[in-house]
C-alpha cells in the first residue's frame, strides 16, 4: 500500500513538473529598458503599440510575454548572452548583426541628434546612451568617439545644462521624453532634421544561441499573424502611431 502510494506520489510529482515545463517553454522573455513600465503608462506611441501588438498575437499562439526590466546596456547583455529570449525594441542599427538576428519589421523609426538652441553650430561633445560593444546609432559615430550616458534622461540633463553639444538617439524616444518627464527642458532643445538615418523597428535574438533563435521563429509567426488579421492597424492606429512609423505596404507583404 506504501508502495503504491509513492509510485502515485512520483507520478503526479512528474506530471506536475512537466506541466510547469511546458508552461515555462510557452514564455516570451524580453530585454526591456529601465523605463519599460512608464513607457507604456504613458504611451510612447511606437513601444506600447509595439508592445501590444506582440502581446496579443503571441497569445493567438498560447504563449504570453514577460519583461525583464534593466538598464538599457545590460538588457543587451541579457540579450546577447542567452538570459532572455530576445530585446525589445531593437532597430537595426549598425553593428548590431555582429551579434544579432532580428524579427520581422514592426516598425520604422527615425534616429539623429538633438542639440541646444543656444549651441546650435557646436560639436565639439557628442554624446549617446550606453548600448554595448557593437551597436551604434548613427553610422558615421562610433562608440569610443562618444561620452557615453547610462540613459538618455541623463543625456538630456547634460544637454540642457551645455555640458555636450549633440545626444544622438531615436527621434521619437527623445521627443516622448520631452513631452513627459522632461518636458522642463523642451523650450530649449530641438532636433536635427538635417541629419537622420531611418532605421526599421524588430525585437533582436542572439544569433548563436538556439533558444533564442528558436524564440524568433515564435515572434515572426506571431507578427505575421497580427498584421494578416488586421491587429497590426488596429493597435498602432489605437495607440496614435505616426503613420511614418507603420510598416510600409511592402513590408506587410
Amino acid at each position: 500500500m506504501i508502495c503504491r502510494a509513492l509510485i502515485l506520489l512520483c507520478i503526479l510529482c512528474c506530471n506536475i513538473g512537466l506541466l510547469n515545463a511546458s508552461e515555462k517553454d510557452k514564455t516570451i522573455t524580453f530585454a526591456v529598458g529601465h523605463d519599460h513600465e512608464k513607457m507604456l503608462l504613458e504611451n510612447y506611441p511606437i513601444y506600447r503599440a509595439s508592445w501590444h501588438f506582440l502581446n496579443q498575437s503571441l497569445a493567438k499562439l498560447g504563449y504570453e510575454v514577460d519583461a525583464i526590466v534593466l538598464p538599457w546596456a545590460r538588457a543587451n547583455y541579457y540579450a546577447q548572452s542567452g538570459k532572455a529570449d530576445g530585446l525589445f525594441l531593437a532597430a537595426n542599427l549598425p553593428g548590431r548583426e555582429q551579434w544579432a538576428v532580428l524579427s520581422n519589421p514592426i516598425g520604422m523609426g527615425a534616429f539623429g541628434a538633438f542639440y541646444h538652441k543656444d549651441r546650435k553650430d557646436e560639436e565639439n561633445v557628442i554624446a549617446s546612451v550606453r548600448l554595448g560593444v557593437h551597436d551604434k546609432i548613427l553610422t558615421g559615430y562610433h562608440s569610443y568617439e562618444l561620452l557615453e550616458v547610462a540613459t538618455a534622461q541623463q543625456g538630456f540633463k547634460l544637454l540642457y545644462n551645455q555640458k555636450i553639444d549633440r545626444l544622438i538617439m531615436s527621434e521619437s524616444y527623445g521627443k516622448y521624453l520631452l513631452s513627459t518627464e522632461l518636458v522642463e527642458f523642451k523650450s530649449k532643445i530641438s532636433f536635427d532634421s538635417d541629419v537622420i538615418e531611418k532605421r526599421s523597428i524588430h525585437v533582436a535574438f542572439a544569433k548563436d544561441i538556439t533558444k533564442s533563435l528558436n524564440a524568433m521563429v515564435v515572434v515572426n509567426k506571431a507578427i505575421d499573424l497580427g498584421i494578416g488579421d488586421g491587429l497590426y492597424h488596429e493597435v498602432m492606429t489605437k495607440n496614435k502611431v505616426p503613420k511614418s512609423m507603420f510598416l510600409s505596404s511592402l513590408d506587410q507583404k
